[in-house]
């Protein structure tokens, strides 16, 4: 998995490329903890446009990024979740607690990346 983050018009855009699966739960927790608390006052928005695999993990990242931006009374949402992480969240119920967006990928946006 690789994460990375940039400044847009709407917010701070955290994407994830790869695989996020229990083992890689607690490194993008701890980095979008980071991002969080340098970017307090933005919105946050996980693009998982680049995520090739998802498991339930996945859903324990996404609850525990919204309390925490919540928390800094921050915008959130998720931003280009692929059909294999949207049926395991639509299975748990998360699309009624979280917001999530589709917007098509611009000419700068890539969906590729180094894992």
């Amino acid at each position: 998995m690789k994460l990375t983050h940039q400044r847009e018009a709407d917010g701070i855009v955290i994407r994830y490329y790869g695989e996020l699966g229990h083992h890689e739960a607690a490194k993008s927790i701890e980095y979008l903890e980071k991002i969080m608390t340098l970017y307090a006052s933005d919105a946050i928005i996980l693009d998982l446009s680049g995520m090739t695999f998802m498991d339930s993990s996945g859903i324990a990242v996404v609850l525990n990024a919204q309390r925490n931006v919540m928390g800094f009374g921050q915008s959130f949402c998720v931003r280009n979740a692929p059909e294999h992480a949207m049926r395991i969240f639509r299975a748990a119920g998360i699309p009624a607690r979280v917001h999530f967006e589709t917007v098509p990928l611009t000419a700068g946006s890539t969906k590729g990346g180094a894992e």
